[in-house]
């Protein structure tokens, strides 16, 4: 479709979340089976993978923009052609907009359409305008409470009937679908909605040793698409040195990954805290300099590394018994990794534990 008045264009959107969606769902067998599955679309039930044509060009309007992510595809049943908008709402806040961003779509959709059929064909009687079936593919914390008929949108609409303007859109809410819909198949999409309920970086990485014996049995391409999907929500979600791990341990099919990563984050952790003591000693050093107190200087430095080296094991202690307890352990399980790593007695172990527990 070509671009005519600034109607059409790209525009860009640096959202890694977005474009793994975008890259699997670009697959036309991934598309039609999560339109099979996950919508109430009885019209898609005898469309073939080689109907469905995509439509390379976002619209653009005046007042609202759609992203590099959102999809439009062309799909043909016969004589039929439809046409469906796919608005991905991925990472981010509800648009309680959506009923009339969505009719601005489509109605420049049905414009440029409208635009290039030739003017005698489009005059006769006979003439229609395809059907546009908008829909949105939604992964936020809350539940989608946007409203779903545009007649809701219209100021007293319902007083108007058939006279007022009407459509629905179809919302696919990914982190509300049942466990049991989404593990009654085994495809690529359904893998990527199961990881993507997860709401914490430790519910992710349980979900992703859970679907490891599953993503097994996937073709080849299938994985391929699972991995890129993968990669782009690691970016997002993760560390550089977590991705690392994360994606080797993906990749081998590991299944015990919680407890490495545990460990990675401990040592980010220290290694934070490490740095801070060891500008603020620099800092001091400096500060001491700038006066010209010599005598200070000598006495802070040795104070301030004798009591760092004591607040970096305390910070340190602190960081594994916060962590033990995020990622889900017992206080017993702190105790015995204290004792194990700084060698320390049950007793000074034990109350360790019970001070940092609970500590905000």
């Amino acid at each position: 479709m070509p671009e005519e008045n600034g109607i059409l264009a790209e525009n860009k959107t640096n959202n890694p979340h977005d474009k793994g969606y975008k890259r699997v769902l670009k697959n036309r067998g991934v598309l039609l089976h999560m339109l099979r599955k996950y919508t109430d679309f009885a019209w898609v039930r005898d469309v073939r993978e080689e109907d469905i044509e995509f439509v390379d060009k976002e619209f653009v309007t005046d007042y609202f923009h759609t992203y590099e992510s959102d999809l439009i595809c062309r799909i043909r049943r016969g004589e039929q052609e439809i046409y469906l908008f796919l608005l991905m709402e991925l990472q981010s806040g509800m648009d309680f907009t959506m009923p009339f961003r969505l009719l601005v779509y489509m109605v420049n959709l049905w414009e440029q359409y409208f635009r290039n059929v030739p003017e005698e064909e489009r005059e006769r009687k006979e003439f229609r305008l395809p059907m546009v079936v908008p829909m949105v593919l939604y992964n936020g914390k809350e539940s989608w409470t946007a409203l779903r008929r545009f007649r809701d949108y219209l100021r007293d609409g319902e007083a108007f009937g058939e006279y007022g303007v009407n459509f629905e859109y179809a919302l696919i809410d990914v982190r509300r679908l049942a466990k049991d819909l989404i593990l009654s198949s085994n495809t690529v999409i359904d893998n990527i909605f199961y990881l993507d309920r997860a709401k914490e970086k430790e519910d992710f990485l349980r979900a992703v040793e859970e679907m490891m014996d599953r993503v097994a049995e996937l073709s080849a391409e299938e994985k391929n698409l699972l991995e890129t999907w993968f990669a782009h929500v690691l970016e997002g979600k993760f560390g550089e040195k977590e991705q690392a791990f994360i994606r080797e341990c993906f990749q081998k099919g590991e299944k015990k990954m919680i407890s490495g990563f545990e460990q990675i984050v401990i040592e980010e952790r220290e290694n934070a805290k490490r740095e801070g003591l060891e500008q603020g000693i620099e800092r001091g050093i400096e500060q001491g300099i700038e006066q010209g107190i010599e005598r200070g200087i000598k006495q802070g430095i040795e104070r301030g590394i004798e009591r760092g080296i004591s607040s970096e094991r305390d910070h340190g202690i602190q960081v594994l018994v916060e962590s033990c307890r995020e990622f889900g352990q017992t206080e017993d399980s702190a105790v015995r990794k204290l004792m194990e790593k700084y060698l320390l007695s049950t007793e000074q172990a034990e109350t360790y534990v019970k001070r940092y527990w609970t500590a905000d």
